[in-house]
């Protein structure tokens, strides 16, 4: 009796080593204390007392919520440096802590591995921070539907925080088919459902449909859908229609009408007003606009017209320009709203494509002019702020026909035969030597016209840079494309709107054919956006990090009012662009 006794005694005491770690003073003298500092959010405390447990008893749970406190304490380096004491482990949190510190350092690759290994089933205090983290990762796969699903279930979860925002961007960007398709799964919940019918009906700005879903719904959080937009009836539009730019306001025209009747009969109206070839109509449109009862402006293009209406700001209109204001010390300019096809948005989105898909030494070769330095430094400021660096650059100039010198000097060639001819010279016998480029470029960036480029890219190739991939902005693409004309340029990586490079990669989006648009696909993209994003301007400024999915790219705006693109990519083969996958398709790997 005495042995079962003594077996049943050893059996509990080792079911007991298995079990997690209890608020013993005896066993653990500082873990309840640890435990309330954390409960009490004083986290460095918290970090400090559990990284003395682990000093003490070198068990790794206790590294392990040391790692823990200092993350939530926003102590990065710290909690690296506790989480590297734990070899491997299948504790949740171990992966979930790993996973946020990857997302913080964009390493997706990674944060998507461990987010693998944590059950999608998991309940309990770890449910929460797993389904914020998996969103992130949904978002950044362009998995929209998801990540909204999670963030809902989340909201439930904590009620406490407001997580309407996030919902709303995430089911802004899910197609319609997507929401469709979505309502009618039978395991949506009454709350998803809810939401899923606003996205669906803020998609198609049906005002019927939308008040009679607000009435039905009356304390659903969806109704910040509706809240947060202004549905604006009179919009008066400023375009030069006559002049050398007429043709450019005609497909801009195109656009803004396509968006109007995206979905069938609009209560909106668009009153459009010529500002002229040179703006030289500018005052006689303005005023024309405001004595038309205009809710919104949208415009002027020009420049020169834009001045004009800085002198008269007189308005209390909302209005959205279709340029950007030039930017002067000490000047506030967040009176408007500034919608533009900016190169600046274009050399950012160069940026973060090199630097995602692991390029970080660039050498860069651009136009010797003011916008073409303008342009370079504002790259090399983005590539800086992400990692890279630009390793060497030349500016060429852009009425030339040759561009070798400008190249060689870029490439270094001309240090390669320095260095070789002072050698030979220290030699007796002959050296046989060939011109090398430098070593450490991964990547060539350009900025040039069509034009230009089929010159540079046979020069680069000829100096035996053919292997070094070259990247550009939308300006290298031709408005007709000519697949003879460019085979010079095969290989290049740009970044340009899909709707400009395959008008039929949007049609899910449309509800007209996108075969029969003859106009300039950049500018009716422009105006088709212009329209169709101006309700949700001032929502978008106060949720700085929402995005909305457009025909000239997915669309921000900044607290300064200015709207900017994340453009797709393509890439010249056989003469003619193709779209490339996005990146996030498969997350760590080149394109």
């Amino acid at each position: 009796m005495r042995i079962l006794s003594l077996i049943a005694l050893i059996l509990l005491l080792t079911a007991c080593g298995n079990q997690p770690i209890r608020p013993d003073k005896q066993q653990y003298p500082g873990l309840l204390q640890a435990q309330n500092w954390y409960q009490q959010s004083q986290y460095s405390n918290a970090a400090l007392a559990y990284e003395q447990l682990y000093q003490n008893y070198r068990r790794p749970e206790f590294a392990l919520l040391a790692a823990d406190s200092w993350l939530q304490e926003k102590n990065y380096d710290n909690a690296k440096q506790q989480l590297s004491l734990i070899q491997s482990s299948s504790q949740p949190l171990f992966h979930l802590l790993h996973t946020q510190l990857s997302l913080l350092e964009a390493d997706y690759s990674l944060a998507l591995w461990h987010i693998k290994q944590v059950p999608n089933t998991i309940t309990g205090r770890y449910r929460p921070r797993y389904l914020s983290l998996q969103a992130d990762l949904d978002f950044y796969q362009q998995d929209y539907l998801h990540a909204a699903l999670l963030l809902i279930e989340l909201s439930q979860l904590k009620p406490h925080i407001d997580y309407s925002n996030q919902i709303i961007n995430n089911l802004l960007l899910t197609t319609e088919q997507q929401l469709n398709k979505a309502l009618f799964q039978l395991d949506v919940t009454e709350l998803q459902q809810g939401w899923l019918e606003a996205a669906y009906l803020a998609n198609t700005q049906d005002n019927t449909a939308i008040r009679q879903w607000r009435q039905r719904w009356p304390n659903h959080p969806a109704q910040a859908f509706f809240l947060q937009n202004n549905y604006y009836q009179n919009i008066a539009v400023l375009l030069p229609l006559s002049g050398k730019y007429k043709n450019i306001s005609k497909s801009i025209q195109h656009g803004m009408m396509a968006a109007l009747y995206k979905n069938g009969a609009s209560q909106q109206q668009l009153t459009f007003f010529d500002t002229g070839a040179q703006g030289q109509n500018f005052s006689y449109a303005w005023y024309g606009a405001i004595e038309s009862g205009a809710d919104f402006i949208v415009g002027p293009l020009l420049k020169s017209s834009i001045k004009q209406l800085q002198l008269i700001n007189s308005s209390t209109v909302p209005v959205m320009l279709l340029n950007t204001i030039e930017d002067v010390e000490g000047e506030n300019n967040s009176d408007y709203f500034q919608f533009a096809l900016s190169p600046e948005d274009e050399v950012r989105n160069v940026a973060e494509r090199l630097i995602a898909e692991n390029k970080k030494r660039i050498m860069l070769l651009g136009p010797e002019s003011e916008s073409g330095r303008k342009l370079a430094r504002k790259f090399e400021n983005d590539l800086l702020s992400r990692g890279g660096q630009v390793v060497s650059y030349e500016f060429y100039p852009a009425s030339a026909n040759d561009y070798s010198l400008e190249i060689k000097k870029a490439l270094g060639i001309n240090e390669s035969v320095i260095r070789a001819r002072r050698l030979q010279s220290i030699l007796s016998h002959k050296l046989k030597t060939a011109a090398q480029i430098r070593p450490d470029i991964d990547a060539i960036f350009i900025l040039a016209k069509p034009k230009q480029a089929r010159l540079i890219k046979p020069q680069l190739k000829f100096y035996q840079a053919e292997d070094v991939p070259v990247y550009s902005t939308s300006q290298i693409l031709s408005p007709i494309t000519d697949a003879a004309l460019n085979k010079d340029l095969n290989g290049i990586k740009f970044c340009q709107s899909a709707f400009v490079i395959d008008p039929s990669s949007m049609q899910e989006l449309l509800n007209f054919n996108t075969d029969t648009i003859k106009d300039n696909t950049k500018y009716f993209a422009f105006g088709y956006d212009a329209i169709a994003i101006n309700s949700r301007l001032e929502w978008m400024q106060k949720v700085l990090k929402q995005k909305v999915q457009g025909l000239s790219g997915l669309l921000s705006v900044d607290a300064q009012g200015k709207l900017h693109r994340d453009l797709a990519w393509a890439q010249f083969n056989k003469g003619t662009p193709t779209l490339l996958p996005s990146l996030s398709s498969n997350p760590g790997q080149e394109q």
